[in-house]
């Protein structure tokens, strides 16, 4: 069984995804964003991304993992 943290990771992996359609995109981040809030209301914890992505070398500006100059490719 995979931990909060590890699908908070996926699910900022999906977010971050560039291979999707900006509408597609929205709709991901809203998901993402309501389970985040879930997990805080159950649990009180909140998570940050950023040291994984830096920790695979890639430097964008980003807050909490997520890409703020996220673009689609399609």
């Amino acid at each position: 069984m995979s931990s909060l943290y590890d699908k908070y990771i996926d699910g900022l992996i999906e977010v971050n995804d560039e291979n999707k359609s900006k509408p597609e995109h929205r709709q991901l981040e809203i998901e993402f964003c309501a389970w985040k809030q879930g997990v805080e209301d159950a649990t009180g914890r909140r998570f940050n991304g950023d040291y994984y992505y830096i920790d695979k070398g890639i430097n964008r500006p980003m807050c909490c993992g997520s890409f703020l100059d996220w673009e689609s490719k399609l």
